[in-house]
């Protein structure tokens, strides 16, 4: 998805980018990339189980049979 945004923006549309990311994680008070990687994994999340679940049901719901791949919208 960011080769497809800078193939269409050009390179220079990185500095857009990151002021955008610096915005969210202000907003969102992370004060690092390093501090927010893994944050929606399902190491850490309260109901692994639960987590696997919803995963694969999304894959499920997603699925679409005449491309054989999974939409992963937003």
């Amino acid at each position: 998805m960011l080769c497809s945004v800078l193939l269409r923006e050009g390179i220079n549309h990185i500095q857009c980018l990151e002021k955008d990311l610096q915005e969210w994680m202000k907003t969102h008070e992370y004060e690092s990339v390093t501090q927010m990687q893994g944050t929606m994994s399902q190491l850490n999340c309260p109901n692994p189980s639960a987590f696997e679940r919803a995963q694969y049901m999304k894959a499920l719901q997603t699925y679409n049979p005449d491309s054989g791949t999974v939409y992963t919208g937003s």
